[in-house]
């Protein structure tokens, strides 16, 4: 990626020095909005428009912190469900997966070329995003929305990409991130990944304090 490499295929190893906790994240999108070619450029490799046909499962191991610095190792695993374009196909497509994630990234067709002549599309993905960020499954998960196709001259300012697709409301209550990017340059990905990268870290760690409370608190130690 430009700006600096963000997936390694070295091993990974934590802060402390040992293996970090995998995690996973599931792409939502509508059909063509770039969901594969996303996960292609995350892992550096270039991305190759194609359609999904049933589940692609690829893991990578992202460095979270700033270049030339010392960083921590994210082993991220990023789930493509190919499904017909039909809202009920594709929700009923990511349902199962939802209680098995850390986190989720939409990934939308941000271009004004959509919005004048494929605006049943934007509606749907609208629709779609609504349905998923609703689900009790993923009530406190980290998500990230990418504005993809950011380097195409018809290209959505954010103003116009939150209104269009009522982010927003749609992600009230949420921890959440908005970001610009183009799968084909890789320009914005590395900012979104690695704020997504610190929520996935950040929700482990208090994860564990939470644990570590209650582990203390049923031992009689007064806290």
């Amino acid at each position: 990626l430009k700006s600096g490499s963000l997936a390694s295929s070295r091993p990974a190893v934590s802060a402390m020095g040992q293996a970090p906790t995998p995690k996973s994240a599931l792409l939502v999108g509508w059909n063509g909005a770039g969901k594969t070619a996303v996960m292609q450029r995350i892992q550096n490799r270039s991305s190759e428009p194609m359609p999904t046909t049933g589940v692609l499962r690829e893991t990578c191991t992202l460095k979270i912190g700033p270049e030339h610095q010392e960083q921590t190792d994210c082993v991220l695993e990023l789930i493509d469900v190919g499904s017909a374009p039909r809202l009920e196909t594709k929700s009923a497509a990511y349902q199962p997966w939802l209680d098995k994630i850390d986190g989720l990234i939409f990934v939308l067709d941000a271009t004004r070329t959509c919005v004048r002549f494929r605006n049943e599309e934007i509606e749907k993905s609208r629709e779609l995003m609504k349905l998923i960020a609703r689900e009790p499954e993923v009530a406190n998960k980290p998500i990230l929305v990418l504005a993809n196709k950011c380097d195409r001259e018809d290209a959505l300012p954010v103003a116009e990409v939150l209104e269009i697709f009522d982010l927003e409301n749609i992600m009230q209550g949420k921890v959440w991130q908005l970001q610009q990017c183009s799968a084909v340059s890789a320009e914005g990905l590395r900012g979104g990944v690695m704020w997504f990268g610190n929520k996935l870290i950040d929700t482990e760690a208090e994860e564990k304090r939470k644990a570590q409370s209650k582990q203390v608190g049923r031992s009689g130690v007064i806290r």
